[in-house]
């Protein structure tokens, strides 16, 4: 956990030091440290093992339907992410849209894991875009069509983090599964992880994120993590 974090501070504080001192046609074209570039990498690739060194000891027949309903939002809520990223990624160029694509990836087969584990059908289809999830459709539709600027891009990003955090909070309320909550758990800390990248991107910028999911106070303790 202190390795993660290290790596949370470092990505935002090199980012600072780098961009504070480049030009608007610079951060337009996010030309960024090598450092940063490394420091992103290491969170996805610390994420990755945090979601997969873990054996899971759960009865697999115990879910309750609402655990079970939990687990098909997640899986198709992290691919979501994916896939929004992924399109702003080919769209605008941005390196945080293609690292945090990979991070998302990671997530969503976490949650694949716990499925396959539980014996459950996974609901996500392998199509790029395409959601069973009508609520998750919608979202996927309306990020992808509203955002037309980078900042745009970019405030959807921290928005969509906010909407998987509540929804982990929420789920890890509801359930007694230590597996279930330990892999809640790592999604959550990327999430927090991916909402202080993308608002730490947008300071950079001159924009000043304010939260529409989160309370100010939740927001907060989030950012402030070191």
């Amino acid at each position: 956990m202190k390795k993660e974090n290290l790596f949370i501070a470092t990505f935002l504080g090199v980012a600072l030091s780098f961009c504070a001192c480049q030009s608007n046609d610079a951060l337009n074209s996010e030309i960024l440290a090598p450092e940063v570039e490394q420091a992103v990498s290491n969170e996805i690739e610390s994420t990755d093992g945090l979601m997969q060194v873990s054996s899971f000891t759960s009865n697999p027949i115990s879910l309750t339907d609402a655990e079970k309903s939990g687990l098909y939002l997640m899986r198709e809520e992290e691919k979501m992410a994916r896939d929004v990223y992924s399109f702003f990624y080919t769209k605008f160029k941005f390196r945080i849209f293609g690292n945090i694509t990979k991070s998302e990836n990671v997530h969503s087969n976490a949650v694949l894991r716990l499925i396959t584990y539980f014996g459950l059908t996974d609901p996500a289809v392998a199509t790029v875009a395409v959601f069973k999830d009508p609520t998750l459709q919608a979202l996927y539709n309306k990020f992808t069509t509203e955002a037309t600027t980078v900042d745009q891009a970019l405030k959807t990003g921290a928005f969509i983090e906010e909407y998987d955090i509540a929804d982990l909070k929420r789920l890890i309320a509801e359930t007694q599964n230590k597996d279930i909550k330990l892999v809640y758990g790592n999604l959550m800390r990327g999430s927090e992880f991916h909402l202080k990248a993308f608002t730490g991107v947008l300071k950079l910028r001159g924009i000043v994120y304010v939260p529409t999911i989160l309370s100010i106070e939740e927001y907060n303790l989030i950012i402030a993590k070191k």
